[in-house]
């Protein structure tokens, strides 16, 4: 099992000063000339997430709310914050369409959306953006804990805290379809909903 430690933050993400989370293990399919990595950060009120993915040919069709995103070259962050299997996943494409789910790897995944007025301010703190570049894109976004919370109630950030996770890169009708994952997974078939082949998450100081 791979390990991250989370840096805590007092200002704004300083992501030259943050640790990389390679997102490099190709366990189904042809290799692909597709990289990403991920960069995780906290403080008393949010998770910080940075993704990056290098990839020629960057696929952007869905826009809609709770699409497939995964059909498009597609970002990925999945959270278990307890000993249990439930977990929180966040998918998003260059369109900043992002898809939210609750699951437990076993029984169907709740789909999340926002309907209320609470809800709507609740996305629009998840501050998510992206950027293309020369070489591919850049996702930014943050997780408050009040969201956690939401599915987890007695979710408390604290220094040495361990949890659980898994970052991931997909893009299943992109030009070269393909499955990446930091923590390995140990599955014949593409499953990204797996919170027993999670790694483990520190919160760090």
């Amino acid at each position: 099992m791979r390990s991250y430690v989370i840096k805590k933050i007092r200002s704004a993400p300083d992501w030259s000063t943050t640790a990389v989370m390679p997102i490099d293990n190709q366990p189904w399919g042809e290799p692909v000339d597709i990289s990403a990595q991920a960069q995780i950060c906290w403080d008393e009120e949010a998770l910080y997430i940075r993704q990056e993915a290098a990839e020629k040919h960057i696929r952007r069709e869905e826009s809609g709310p709770m699409c497939r995103v995964c059909n498009d070259s597609c970002l990925e962050f999945f959270i278990r914050p307890t000993e249990r299997m439930d977990f929180l996943n966040f998918e998003i494409n260059p369109n900043r369409a992002v898809f939210l789910g609750y699951g437990n790897g076993q029984d169907p995944l709740l789909r999340i959306q926002f309907h209320s007025r609470r809800d709507t301010v609740m996305q629009e703190k998840l501050d998510i953006r992206t950027e293309i570049t020369d070489t591919g894109w850049v996702l930014t976004y943050k997780i408050p804990f009040a969201l956690i919370r939401r599915f987890f109630p007695a979710f408390q950030p604290k220094v040495g805290l361990r949890v659980y996770g898994n970052a991931y890169k997909c893009g299943d009708l992109t030009a070269q379809p393909h499955y990446i994952a930091w923590n390995p997974i140990d599955r014949p078939e593409p499953a990204f909903h797996c919170p027993d082949q999670f790694g483990c998450l520190i919160f760090g100081e």
